[in-house]
């Protein structure tokens, strides 16, 4: 599936301006790509942004792709699983304290009534490097929907804790999801991260028939060197069986039935990979991942009664598992780069059918190739 972008980008003074458009071909066999699939020609705009910055602050104006989670996983409560949507946004401060907050409007949805749903997204996020080993970040995402809803300017204030100030103090409606970010060299050769996003915690009736669930996710990962120039990487992350979703559908935690940050709940991962140089420009990383799925999905209606509080935590239904052991390719030779990865997987369990077992080779090559021109005018 043939592929062409062309990245345009300059700088006047402070001020940036970034543009790369793509014709991608692959498009109209993605399920989660949000735009038409009746073309045999289809593009997007992979990124396109105007920026402005200083010493001190930078404020941004566009789509591009953005990760709040530890490498190689998808963040909690930000991530680029999705395609990037157009967003506003800021950050201000130095390495050792920094504010970020950002605004975007979601697609709109309508109702069974037949009203147009507004929908709108929130991020606030702080940074603080309390010391050369030891980095912490609180944040906080909301979704608002409704058909009276406006671009509310309470949420965009990004020194608002949004759960107390707006939704417990003034009752607003909305789905706050709440997250904490560690980061945390314990010895010049381990490095600690964590990733903690909580939506609910049932702190009262946590054993009645109408009880509801936790809803969490947390990603754990611990990376660093061995022997020579080989790296190491170990992570864990888990999503609750009703994480990113509430009983308000129109404020689930995705966008045209994508996640906003996680797009997959009710499992956990488990995945040990190495990294090794075997030329100054290639390099190897065989990988082994343990993924179990449960039945749960972002974009299902909530469980109400009884049937709520018969909802387990974690794992809903049949539980499918795939055991994974991989490897891949990835390097640059002159103005052509390759990345390639090839994986078998035996799934037990597979589509949620007790006892129906397959075996499976995936993979995925793409070769690049890349030309540029840059100066002054």
């Amino acid at each position: 599936r043939p592929y062409l972008d062309l990245g345009l980008g300059a700088t006047f003074g402070n001020i940036v301006l970034v543009s790369r458009p793509a014709i991608e071909t692959r498009l109209v066999k993605d399920p989660d790509w949000p735009g038409r699939k009746d073309l045999k020609v289809t593009g997007r705009q992979v990124e396109g942004y105007i920026s402005a910055q200083f010493k001190y602050a930078r404020f941004y104006y566009g789509e591009m792709d953005q990760n709040s989670g530890p490498v190689g996983l998808p963040g909690i409560g930000l991530s680029d699983y999705g395609y990037p949507h157009p967003r506003i946004g800021f950050e201000v401060g130095t390495d050792r304290l920094r504010l970020s907050a950002q605004a975007s409007s979601l697609a709109d949805q309508v109702d069974t009534a037949g009203q147009t749903i507004h929908r709108y997204f929130f991020a606030h996020r702080l940074d603080a490097r309390l010391s050369q080993r030891f980095h912490l970040g609180l944040w906080e995402t909301v979704v608002l929907g409704g058909p009276g809803r406006s671009f509310d300017a309470r949420y965009r204030n990004p020194v608002t804790l949004i759960l107390l100030a707006n939704e417990y103090g003034l009752s607003d409606r909305g789905n706050v999801l709440l997250g904490l970010d560690v980061r945390w060299r314990v010895a010049e050769r381990i490095t600690l991260l964590g990733q903690f996003g909580l939506d609910d915690f049932q702190y009262q009736n946590r054993s009645g028939p109408t009880r509801t669930p936790d809803r969490y996710a947390f990603t754990l990962m611990a990376t660093g060197p061995l022997a020579g120039q080989v790296a190491w990487r170990a992570a864990y992350t888990q999503a609750s069986s009703l994480a990113f979703r509430t009983t308000d559908p129109v404020e689930n935690l995705i966008d045209q039935g994508v996640g906003l940050g996680r797009s997959f709940a009710d499992n956990d991962q488990l995945t040990l990979n190495v990294t090794t140089p075997v030329t100054p420009r290639w390099l190897i990383s065989p990988e082994f991942t343990l993924l179990r799925q449960g039945e749960g999905r972002i974009g299902d209606p909530f469980p109400s009664g009884t049937a709520r509080g018969d909802t387990p935590t974690l794992f809903i239904g049949t539980v499918e598992r795939t055991w994974r052991a991989a490897l891949g390719l990835s390097g640059r030779q002159g103005p052509l780069s390759i990345q390639a990865n090839a994986g078998l997987h035996y799934i037990q369990n597979q589509f949620h059918i007790d006892g129906r077992n397959r075996t499976r080779f995936v993979g995925r090559i793409q070769a690049t190739l890349g030309i540029g021109r840059g100066g002054r005018l």
